[in-house]
């Protein structure tokens, strides 16, 4: 089927629930608010804890002052979103206290409060002053922002505040600074960029305990900034509080480009190789085995951790497996694949958005394949992902966390790909440019025609 498209509330996790919703950081806070309000269904506030300019209020249809909320429900009936500020001095619009928009949010005709907190002086990236940001206490959805052309000067060129920035640069967000360097040449990297929206006294200053986190990377227009911004995703995705990351083009015709989630690899090596006549997982492939290239492979993609299924022999192979992640037995595996497919949902944790279930024995599947799916699977909200050549699908495949449970009441004899086989219209196919997809090594043919030679 073709791809679907993410909406802007969907990308950020916004149902049918009443939300509060504030912005901070840099890069377009007010136009993402501006465009969330018209995306949202229901009665939607828009204000501000700040200021912004008064020129903006009018892409408001309606305009209420925080000292005369009387105009409000009227204002929500006729037009269904409303601009709420404290008042205009000169060209500024000034912000409102930050206890209401918890009060607004309790009022029964309103769905939706959205808050600007934050002020950047137009710049893409910013990290706050001592007496900011203003998060009202009742937030339950934290937007922290920052446009991808802040990689694209100095400092001092792109940042507000940029002292402030150049102090927490070097915040290791899980990862060794040497690997990845904040700055080069004067400007920020890729990796720079999430150091701040992740820090405790940057993008994350001033969260409330119980507040979702899901930081929004803009201008990411082009496919150099796309890939700066999928850089910047993966690292974001190592500070436990971001649940997911939104990657987007605010004033392109389609806003949200991608949505990057954590997606565990799977790998399932415990089967007894009984076609093969011995254990396939640990033949020789160039200088290492069929099942530590397989390993290699799926540790130089983009997948946030990655968990080994073993069974049979796992005295043999538990041991390699330990080096790329953690390894979880599976007592039945002689009931076929799907039981260790079950065993490594029953142990995913709650923050795995979705599994690459990937077979032992597919040293020929690059990490540039599985980053293929993994990027198909950010780009639209599709539930199942599974790769394509020539007309034939293959494996590894991605499986969304809305279908764990279904996969958890397979009849034995199944196999996982009947989720795909039930769920057609949630099938996302992705050609991929190598036929690796294809080819497992079942018997010893294959492994003599497919080995490194």
């Amino acid at each position: 089927m073709t791809n679907r498209l993410w909406s802007l509330p969907a990308a950020l996790g916004i149902g049918e629930r009443p939300e509060l919703v504030a912005f901070v950081g840099g890069g377009g806070k007010t136009s993402l608010m501006f465009a969330l309000a018209a995306a949202l269904p229901g009665r939607v506030v828009m204000t501000t804890t700040t200021r912004i300019f008064a020129a903006q209020t009018k892409h408001a249809p309606a305009v209420v002052y925080e000292d005369d909320l009387a105009p409000l429900g009227d204002a929500l009936a006729a037009h269904g979103r409303c601009l709420v500020i404290g008042r205009v001095e000169g060209d500024k619009a000034l912000g409102v206290a930050p206890g209401l928009p918890g009060r607004l949010l309790a009022r029964g005709d309103v769905d939706y409060v959205l808050v600007e907190a934050d002020g950047s002086r137009m710049k893409p990236i910013k990290a706050p002053a001592d007496h900011e940001p203003v998060i009202p206490p009742d937030t339950t959805l934290l937007v922290p922002m920052a446009g991808m052309d802040a990689l694209e000067g100095t400092i001092e060129e792109v940042g507000h505040r940029p002292e402030r920035i150049r102090e927490i640069r070097n915040y290791e967000l899980g990862i060794r600074n040497e690997e990845r360097p904040s700055i080069v040449g004067g400007r920020l990297t890729a990796a720079g960029l999430a150091r701040v929206l992740a820090h405790p006294q940057g993008g994350l200053k001033g969260v409330p305990a119980g507040a979702r986190v899901i930081p929004f990377l803009n201008k990411a227009g082009t496919m150099e900034r796309l890939a700066q911004a999928r850089e910047a995703a993966a690292l974001l995705l190592h500070e436990p509080r971001v649940l997911r990351v939104v990657i987007g083009a605010l004033h392109a015709e389609e806003p949200i480009r991608e949505v990057w989630r954590r997606v565990s690899a799977v790998v399932l090596a415990a089967g007894e190789s009984r076609r093969m006549g011995t254990n396939k997982l640990l033949l020789p492939w160039g200088e290492t085995t069929v099942l530590e290239k397989t390993l290699g492979n799926v540790s130089a993609s983009g997948v946030s951790e990655t968990s080994v299924v073993v069974g049979h022999e796992r005295e043999l192979t538990g041991p390699p497996a330990e080096i790329y992640g953690r390894v979880l037995f599976n007592p039945d595996y002689a009931t076929g694949m799907l039981s260790s497919a079950q065993a490594a949902v029953r142990a995913v944790g709650s923050s795995t958005k979705a599994m690459l279930v990937m077979l032992g024995d597919q040293p020929l599947v690059g990490p540039d394949i599985i980053d293929t799916l993994l990027a198909a699977y950010a780009a639209g909200p599709h539930g199942l992902v599974a790769p394509t050549y020539g007309g034939r699908r293959g494996n590894p495949v991605i499986i969304d966390r809305r279908y764990f449970a279904e996969l958890l009441a397979l009849p034995p004899e199944a196999a996982p790909r009947a989720l795909l086989q039930r769920h057609p219209d949630d099938l996302l196919l992705v050609e991929v440019e190598s036929d690796a997809i294809l080819h497992d090594l079942d018997r010893p043919e294959d492994y003599e025609r497919l080995r490194p030679q």
